[in-house]
């Protein structure tokens, strides 16, 4: 049995797994992301994490992921605003501190192959993945391939959508700013002046939380209709953090689409089949693709 080290590197956390050659999660650590504009401290954090699992097995690849605007066959993060990246030659710093062949994918684009491969996007020609965590992007499947246009395709998050809130590009308005799970417990966190917001929160008889929900998905759904309009996907599968609110998160943008698309072909709205860890998972398949049977 080959082992691979499946590295996920967030805006906030870095979640890591030590995955099996049959995609099963042997076991999984949660850091802090370092802030950190040159990378360098980034590439050292995977360089521990791998480190780590290579105390329980042999380690023949790592697969890694960041989030912003990937050159993926280069290697370079052009641009990732949560991170605070400008042309980073991120695969460059990693090989340099680890011995194992190593790859590079955007996070989304990550999370795509794996439910593309065999997820909630299998089968279908034409597919877009939307991870809502501290950011949001999308990738994007036309005719049976994921399609990146130099790394600059996907970033949804800076649609703009019509709102006031400032966004970490620069612009106001952006999706990113109002529905990404970050943007949605600090607009709590400033209405309500409490700390946290949860999916069981936008549940509750809380009406400050359900109405900032609210406005998050309407937001969203506002967003999709624009990229159902313009890329007519088959499905639609949602994943990150935000995706574990299941039917809440699913049936008020599916409300939404039911009023609002006329001609348009109505997308199926599914959540990702390997949930937060869709993007580890496809790490790890991009891992032992290097690995030689």
């Amino acid at each position: 049995m080959k082992y691979v080290a499946a590295i996920d590197v967030g805006g906030t956390q870095i979640k890591a797994a030590l995955v099996s050659q049959s995609f099963e999660i042997i076991s999984t650590e949660i850091i802090e992301t370092p802030k950190d504009s040159s990378g360098q401290k980034t590439a050292l954090a995977i360089c521990d994490l791998v480190k780590k699992f290579e105390g329980d097995q042999q380690i023949s690849a790592l697969g890694f992921a960041t989030p912003g605007a990937i050159d993926e066959p280069n290697g370079i993060v052009r641009w990732a605003g949560n991170l605070g990246w400008n042309n980073v030659e991120i695969l460059k710093i990693v090989r340099e501190k680890v011995a194992i062949p190593s790859v590079l994918s955007h996070d989304v684009r990550s999370g795509m192959v794996a439910e593309l491969r065999d997820g909630a996007a299998k089968g279908f020609d034409n597919s877009i993945f939307i991870p809502i965590g501290t950011g949001i992007a999308a990738a994007l499947v036309m005719d049976g391939q994921i399609r990146s246009s130099d790394g600059y395709a996907g970033e949804i998050g800076h649609l703009n959508v019509g709102h006031n809130r400032d966004c970490v590009c620069g612009k106001k308005g952006c999706l990113e700013a109002i529905s990404s799970g970050s943007a949605i417990s600090q607009t709590y966190k400033e209405i309500s002046g409490k700390e946290s917001f949860t999916d069981e929160i936008s549940i509750s008889d809380d009406p400050v939380a359900q109405q900032v929900w609210s406005d998050a998905m309407r937001y969203l759904a506002i967003a999709i209709e624009s990229i159902i309009t313009t890329l007519s996907p088959e499905v639609i599968v949602f994943g990150g953090g935000v995706s574990q609110a299941g039917t809440k998160l699913i049936d008020p943008i599916q409300s939404f689409l039911n009023e609002r698309l006329t001609f348009q072909r109505r997308p199926k709205l599914e959540i990702a089949k390997f949930g937060k860890f869709a993007g580890t998972i496809g790490c790890a398949m991009l891992a032992f693709d290097l690995v030689k049977p």
